[in-house]
């Protein structure tokens, strides 16, 4: 689409606006003349309306190519800078910056006489750093190691505990409600000489104790079953992370507490039978009806001695081990976790692990071997392909230490430009178009070979779009750095309709044409396509043969009268 001028027209290039100032230039002499000949024929001839000249040009049928013309910098796509790779002088140095060089041209040799003194002293210092890196990594990788196993360690750890917890809560409450039971007992057995009481008393009082065991085990199995169905899922997940020893001991715990389960479950039928009717009763509506029977009963005695009961006794030794297995657990999980916040201060930092790749990399080249470093030396520095030398700033007899840059070659045989264009243009640019490149009075055939994504500021302060040209077929012509034009090839048709491009016009409503119909401009509107500087692609709006006005006579308008000139 094109951009109109203040009054809606199509802002001409360099070329058109030449074009144009020559036409007016004609046409103002022709004015001239008649308005000399004007005065002697006024006296002669009456006054009459002058229709006005349009310049008219018939829709046609061609071929029209979209261009985009920019310039940028040639630049190399392959560059190779070349290190020593040895500790000695430099012999020969046969660079310059824009010498042309051929793959396996000597670039740089070296003298070698001194070298195999300098790498022996260079390859032990080089073991030894080689070596300390390696210890501290492998020390490293070791607490990492001991934090993983640590961490699954915590959380069966913290499981064990609770349920130690748990068992230690249960032990407290069982020796508590022994100790009312007993007190129970003794109250009861106060009131049971009522002759009207003694016999169900008897056997509610016989009831009451395997009420509350029964009760007692059923907790105990509810439990106990949330226990196995845990140690399952934990189980499951260390046999996932095919850890077979903790998956060992979580076996054994589910077959340990199922088989409780199981004998619990006997404990239970057996209490069930023992109760008869009693059975489904729990054990605080036997109590209640214990105390409904008691209450008129006057004569009361102390609790027994809760101290004396063997079951009370058991219960206190199981909670005294409980107790010190659990703060032997709490104290094991103390340690796993120091274990795993450890490994915080193990892990390396990017830049701690870039530092020791760095030291490596230098203690790596440095630990070569002598015979090694002597072939390098003699070797000296060849050019691995066809270039330019872009950088060489050293001399012969300079001294060359390990992995000093000596000289830098790009290739002329890989090469682009690179470019820019407005962020009005970007969008037409797309990798793989065609282009050609002229550098000097040569011209190359090109490919657009990159599109960069992020827009930069030129010096006007405008944001532009880098592209990278790349030359087809480049040779010895081709100079890196200088400037080169670039013709980009965005869009080409054939066989379409086209229309002078000066003669599109864009307003508020769309784009138009104005064409002349029986000597009277009528507006068209109109669908376009590809453009280039002069011509236009018309996908709607007009036919072929149609009169259209390239640009309207000044004062003329829509629905006047004109007079074409072809």
């Amino acid at each position: 689409m094109f951009k109109k001028d203040g009054k809606g027209k199509v802002p001409k290039t360099a070329q058109q606006v030449k074009k144009g100032k020559k036409r007016k230039t004609v046409i103002w002499c022709v004015c001239a003349v008649a308005v000399v000949g004007g005065v002697a024929a006024t006296k002669m001839m009456p006054k009459q309306d002058a229709v006005p000249v349009a310049r008219v040009t018939a829709v046609k049928s061609g071929d029209i190519t979209s261009v985009l013309d920019t310039s940028g910098t040639v630049i190399s796509l392959k560059t190779k800078t070349y290190f020593s790779p040895v500790n000695a002088n430099i012999r020969e140095y046969n660079s310059k910056v824009g010498q042309v060089v051929k793959k396996g041209d000597m670039l740089v040799a070296f003298d070698t006489n001194n070298l195999e003194k300098d790498n022996q002293k260079a390859e032990l210092t080089a073991s030894s750093t080689i070596n300390n890196n390696k210890d501290i990594v492998e020390k490293n990788q070791k607490t990492l190691d001991e934090a993983a196993v640590a961490s699954q360690n915590v959380a069966i750890l913290e499981n064990d505990i609770n349920n130690y917890k748990n068992y230690i809560n249960d032990l407290n409450a069982a020796i508590n409600n022994r100790t009312q039971q007993l007190a129970d007992e003794a109250y009861h057995a106060a009131v049971s000489n009522a002759e009207n009481q003694s016999g169900q008393l008897a056997q509610l009082n016989a009831a009451l104790v395997p009420a509350a065991q029964k009760e007692s085990l059923l907790t105990a199995n509810s439990n106990l079953q949330a226990e196995i169905d845990q140690l399952s899922v934990q189980k499951s997940q260390t046999e996932f992370e095919k850890d077979e020893a903790t998956a060992d001991i979580l076996e054994k715990q589910i077959k340990e507490k199922e088989k409780q389960l199981e004998e619990n479950t006997e404990k239970i039928e057996e209490l069930k039978n023992q109760l008869g009717d009693y059975a489904e009763i729990s054990a605080q509506e036997i109590q209640n009806q214990i105390e409904e029977l008691s209450a008129a009963s006057a004569n009361y005695t102390s609790a027994s001695d809760a101290s004396a009961d063997v079951q009370i006794a058991q219960w206190q030794l199981d909670l005294q081990s409980a107790q010190e297995t659990l703060a032997e657990l709490q104290s094991d999980l103390a340690e796993e976790k120091a274990k795993v916040s450890a490994a915080d201060t193990a892990v390396m930092t990017e830049s701690g692990k870039k530092a020791m790749d760095s030291s490596n990399n230098m203690a790596e080249l440095e630990s070569a071997s002598v015979e090694e470093l002597l072939q390098k030396g003699k070797k000296g520095i060849q050019a691995e392909f066809d270039g330019i030398i872009t950088k060489a700033d050293l001399t012969e007899g300079t001294p060359a230490t390990q992995g000093l840059e000596l000289v830098t070659v790009s290739s002329n045989r890989e090469v682009a430009v690179r470019a820019t264009v407005s962020k009005y243009d970007f969008g037409k640019l797309k990798e793989g178009q065609n282009a050609t490149v002229t550098i000097g009075n040569n011209e190359y055939e090109a490919t657009v070979n990159s599109i960069s994504k992020v827009a930069q500021t030129n010096e006007k302060g405008s944001p532009v779009i880098t592209c990278e040209v790349k030359l087809d077929n480049p040779d010895d012509n081709v100079f890196l750095g200088v400037e080169a034009k670039v013709t980009i090839i965005t869009a080409e048709q054939k066989g379409v309709l086209t229309v002078p491009t000066e003669a599109v016009n864009t307003g508020k409503d769309g784009t138009f044409c104005y064409t002349l119909q029986d000597g009277i401009v009528t507006r068209c509107d109109i669908k376009t396509g590809v453009n280039s500087v002069d011509e236009t692609e018309v996908l709607s709006g007009l036919k072929e043969g149609d009169a259209v006005i390239e640009e309207l006579p000044e004062g003329v308008e829509e629905g006047s009268e004109v007079r074409a000139e072809e």
